[in-house]
């Protein structure tokens, strides 16, 4: 593949057939056996790493227990709830569409690319693993399980980082809660008191917070996103009860009892009953760390520019640097494209991230 017309269409084909085999959380039987086949028929060593409480295993190639880089692209997919076709591939100004293409389909095709250049015996002779994960879109249980057992010096977790290279990652804290008012004839609005107004306010105190007003100069401000909200049951009748489920995003540098009590503190004073669905700390990793150092000198070795940025979504590198190793997230596409109908990637930055991931792996 040492043209470019080559290397397009075999990342044409390649994403198209990714895409095209359904992988939703829970469902990554499919694609799974496939990749297995893929890199078994290339003679790469292959690995299924179990997972515990998930129907199906991570994917290792080139498993080694501690390797100095381990690099990560998870096999599952967000459900195709409002996608019009989320398994047929739409090529469109040189840019491919379907579910998943940015998220993460399309930077697993480059790393397949980039292994099928590198070859079996250049990897063998490194110190470098991939791991194939399940369940990243749902719980992360894929990861948990490798970062228990595997303890890499470093790791790389593709993502939609348009290239830059993902030194610092927020954290989740999500919350389903409730909150109880009390019910009166909808026209006699003194005599109840309207929960969802009492969710409205307790939203904007949310939102004050400290901890969420603080910036991050890579990640930007804390937030407090609204999931989903109910209350409310009929017409005329002032609602006693209202739900919400809260994704409130964690900036690196806050400590955990400082945000964790500022919520608390404000859910108490509105009275709310909540339970904690996830949390899951950020983390940063130094500029000067090795991963962030080879991945820089890949990118120059490709003719990209190096640039540094913040991911402000859980990723499957948290629990590896909760472990201690240092962690980054890089890859091809935008992640605001993710999880919608309109997602896609563009050819040419498969092509590019190729050539990162090439020198990456060569130079480990």
């Amino acid at each position: 593949m040492d043209r470019t017309e080559d290397l397009d269409a075999f990342l044409r084909d390649l994403l198209i057939r990714l895409i095209a085999i359904p992988s939703p959380s829970g469902e990554e039987g499919a694609l799974l056996a496939f990749l297995e086949d893929w890199f078994r028929s290339r003679g790469f060593p292959v690995a299924r790493f179990p997972v515990p409480d998930h129907p199906w295993p991570n994917l290792l190639i080139h498993p080694l227990p501690r390797p100095r880089l381990l690099i990560t692209a998870h096999l599952d997919t967000v459900p195709p709830l409002n996608h019009p076709q989320p398994y047929e591939a739409v090529e469109r100004d040189g840019r491919i569409y379907g579910l998943g293409s940015a998220d993460v389909k399309g930077g697993l095709a480059a790393l397949m690319g980039a292994l099928e250049m590198v070859g079996p015996e250049r990897l063998a002779r490194s110190s470098v693993t991939i791991a194939l994960t399940v369940d990243e879109e749902n719980m992360g249980r894929g990861a948990e399980a490798l970062a228990r057992a595997c303890r890499p010096g470093a790791v790389l977790a593709i993502e939609p980082t348009d290239f830059t290279i993902g030194i610092a990652e927020a954290g989740t804290i999500e919350i389903a809660l409730e909150i109880h008012g009390r019910p009166a004839h909808g026209s006699v609005v003194e005599a109840g008191r309207n929960a969802i107004r009492e969710a409205v306010a307790l939203l904007r105190e949310l939102e004050s917070l400290p901890s969420i007003q603080a910036e991050h100069p890579l990640i930007g401000r804390g937030a407090v996103t609204p999931l989903f909200i109910h209350g409310g049951e009929r017409a005329l009748v002032i609602p006693d009860r209202c739900a919400l489920h809260l994704d409130i995003r964690w900036l690196p540098g806050i400590p955990r009892e400082a945000i964790v009590g500022e919520i608390e503190g404000v859910l108490a004073r509105y009275g709310a009953t909540w339970r904690v669905v996830d949390l899951s700390a950020p983390f940063e990793t130094p500029a000067e760390a090795p991963p962030v150092q080879a991945l820089a000198a890949a990118l120059r070795e490709a003719g990209l520019p190096v640039r540094l940025s913040g991911m402000p979504s859980w990723t499957d590198a948290e629990p590896f640097a909760r472990y201690g190793a240092p962690a980054v997230v890089f890859g091809p596409g935008t992640l605001a494209l993710a999880h919608t109908p309109e997602e896609h990637i563009p050819l040419s930055a498969l092509r590019d991230a190729v050539r990162v991931f090439v020198s990456l792996l060569q130079s480990s």
